[in-house]
Order: structure tokens, then sequence, then C-alpha cells
């Protein structure tokens, strides 16, 4: 499977999973099914992947305080503005105003951020626990990312048992907002995910440009 075939599959497997749900509960409408999560080690060069996936995708871009991060996220949003994508730029509010972005993610630890954040932008936060899940500022959100649902080689889930379909749904039923998956989704195991409730799902090993 070439890459673009893979990315194509991811997504349109994703937006069967969050047609699904939004039967039951409906998404806000600017929420893509389909994230591309940036990672500075495991994805250095993401213009490169993002210029490659389809219209109406995703992208999480988090600088985690790399040197460039401007130049790379202006370009990112040109990208986005060329082929319908949309961006959010993680844990930065001010980044995202210059650069014009879509959105912000937030870490679990500045959920508090989001009703601020919310006004001005598309906010998903991420999420790791019920305690998580049941706090007052989720309801500010417009969509929060569970993970790791999978095994994954993230170093935020190292040592963390996955929640597997299971432990998805029983967030997806206690959360106020829509919710998206993330940790090891990939096309061998998004299909596992198809009545899971999820909104959408979040990748990022899956967005290598490796065939």
């Amino acid at each position: 499977m070439t890459y673009k075939t893979r990315f194509q599959y991811l997504f349109d497997k994703a937006r069967d999973i969050a047609q699904a749900q939004a039967v039951l509960n409906p998404a806000d409408p600017r929420l893509p099914p389909l994230f591309f999560v940036t990672d500075p080690k495991r994805t250095p060069h993401p213009e490169d992947i993002a210029a490659h996936l389809p219209a109406g995708c995703g992208v999480i871009y988090r600088s985690f305080g790399e040197g460039h991060a401007v130049q790379r996220a202006r370009l990112l949003r040109k990208i986005a503005d060329d082929d319908g994508l949309v961006l959010l730029i993680g844990d930065d509010e001010d980044l995202a105003r210059e650069v014009g972005a879509d959105g912000v993610h937030l870490p679990e630890r500045h959920m508090d951020r989001a009703p601020a954040l919310a006004e001005d932008f598309l906010v998903t936060v991420a999420c790791h626990s019920p305690d998580a899940i049941g706090r007052r500022d989720i309801h500010a959100a417009h969509a929060v990312l569970v993970s790791p649902v999978f095994a994954s080689r993230s170093a935020s889930a190292a040592g963390v048992e996955p929640l597997g379909v299971k432990g998805v749904r029983a967030l997806v039923a206690a959360s106020p907002v829509p919710v998206y998956g993330l940790g090891g989704i990939s096309c061998d195991t998004i299909g596992m995910l198809k009545d899971s409730g999820l909104s959408g799902v979040a990748a990022v090993d899956a967005f290598s440009l490796s065939d």
C-alpha cells in the first residue's frame, strides 16, 4: 500500500467512524474526522506529510519548543489553505493567532485554558483518564483526544496500559463532548474502532511517507 493510498484509507475509515457517531452525538462541523498529530522526533518534517493528506483532514502541530516553530506553522497554514485542511496548534495560542490557525490543542494539564480559548478557536484537549473527562473545563472543549487506544511508541504511553475498544467506549460514554482516539491507530487497527462511539481518530506513526 503506498502512503497516499494509506492516508486515503485512514481518512475513509475515520469518516465512517465519525458519521456513525454523528447520528447520536453530532460534533462541531468544523472538526475533521482524522487528525495527523505531529511529533518532532517521529515526524521531523510534518509539512511533507501534510502536503499529501486528503482534503478534510486535520493537522495538530506540536512544536515542543523547536526553534523554527513560527516558520513551520506558517508553512503548515499555507498547505492547509491550499489543500483544504484544518490546522490546530499544540499548547500555544500565541502562535495559533500569529499564523491564523483554526484551533488549539491543549495537554490535559492545561485544560483550564479551554473556556477562554473556545471563544476564538476550535479547542481539543488531551485526556488520559476518567477523572480528566469529568473535569468541569472539559465542557468548553470542542473535542477530547483519549490515549493510548492501542500500544504506542509515544513517550507518554510508556508503561501505560492501552485503553482498548472497551476502555474507549467507557470514556465516550462518560464524555460530555465528542471523543477522538489516539495511540497505535493504523490501517491494521482502525477497523476495530468501527462501533467504538468515537467521533474521529488521530495518529502519528501512521502518517509516514514510506510505502
